[in-house]
């Protein structure tokens, strides 16, 4: 798999991410546990905030704070990247506390984004901007489906 990922251009990884993603969302949210509410209803955002939180500051904050630094940091510590993506997706599951599905969900999101993270790192591209990207339309297809259909 690692060879096959080398070989994909990072908006192939972006689709990629953002088409598993969604994946694991349907099957958390739809068919494992549809009682399962979004962050944005648990925490009573209004439509605005949903969006802004949602959609812009938190795949920004937490592309730096948890696959940035955690990889970068682990990494050096460690000088393995599959210990770096693992720790950088605990924290990601950890920091998203709504439910336990929720908290596996987003890590199982985390370890997608962490892989991606890697292999573009690997290639010598930005990693930031794409995972910012992949995890922004991730967010923003939940905020289509919870407040525009």
């Amino acid at each position: 798999m690692q060879v096959w990922m080398m070989k994909r251009s990072a908006w192939q990884l972006v689709a990629g991410g953002y088409v598993v993603t969604i994946g694991l969302n349907f099957l958390f949210g739809y068919l494992l546990f549809p009682e399962q509410q979004s962050a944005s209803a648990i925490l009573n955002f209004t439509v605005k905030e949903a969006f802004w939180i949602g959609v812009i500051f938190a795949p920004l904050l937490e592309t730096y704070l948890i696959q940035y630094l955690v990889i970068k940091n682990v990494h050096k510590w460690t000088g393995i990247y599959w210990i770096a993506v693992l720790a950088s997706a605990i924290i990601f599951g950890a920091s998203h506390t709504y439910s336990v599905p929720y908290m596996i969900l987003t890590f199982l999101s985390g370890i997608v984004y962490g892989i991606i993270y890697v292999v573009l790192a690997l290639r010598g591209k930005d990693p930031f901007v794409y995972i910012t990207l992949t995890h922004a339309l991730h967010n923003l297809t939940g905020f289509c489906i919870e407040h525009v259909f």
